[in-house]
């Protein structure tokens, strides 16, 4: 495990895909969906596994999906249902589109996130990545007062917690150039 914590593993598959004219967590690379990347990528680092996205669309790929508790709220509407129905109290998010994300990433997540922290978040040049990041489950009551004022900015819902960063300089120290590379429209692929 690397840690001494239980995890559980959050694959963020909603979304609207509105960009990419189809469902990113189906599209295939390398034969396989993302979605079966994401999860392949996070198994090895947590106890319990859950996507966050449509079942009727993804229950084939996984057993345990969850539609978002209230939809249309983005990643923070994500987070906060799996922080809610978690059985581990620390999370390791990965959203679905962001395949060049390597075991090494999510190790350091799971390694480092600060007991005195309620999140750890990979920052480079100046960008955060709260969507391949680590949670406590202390995030939840402020990240729900967010949602409850319409607030579902990933930036303000982590300034409103205790977050620790990860500085990481892609194409550096080992750090692959495409490590956050976003999959939005059909060019990125």
């Amino acid at each position: 495990m690397g840690s001494k914590y239980a995890w559980t593993g959050v694959v963020l598959a909603g979304g609207k895909s509105t960009r990419m004219g189809q469902d990113k967590a189906l599209l295939e690379v390398d034969g396989q969906p993302l979605l079966l990347h994401a999860i392949e990528k996070l198994k090895p680092h947590v106890r319990e596994l859950l996507v966050i996205g449509e079942p009727r669309k993804y229950g084939n790929i996984w057993p345990a999906i969850l539609p978002d508790e209230i939809p249309g709220l983005g990643p923070l509407g994500g987070i906060v249902t799996a922080l809610n129905a978690a059985r581990h109290d620390r999370l390791l998010v990965l959203a679905v589109d962001v395949p060049g994300v390597n075991a090494q990433l999510l190790e350091r997540l799971s390694r480092e996130l600060p007991d005195d922290a309620d999140a750890l978040v990979p920052r480079h040049a100046d960008q955060l990545e709260p969507l391949v990041a680590a949670y406590h489950r202390r995030c939840t009551s402020a990240f729900m007062d967010h949602i409850t004022r319409s607030q579902l900015s990933m930036h303000g819902a982590l300034a409103s917690v205790r977050t620790a960063y990860l500085d990481i300089n892609t194409g550096e120290d080992g750090w692959p150039e495409d490590l956050f590379r976003n999959l939005n429209s059909p060019a990125d692929l």
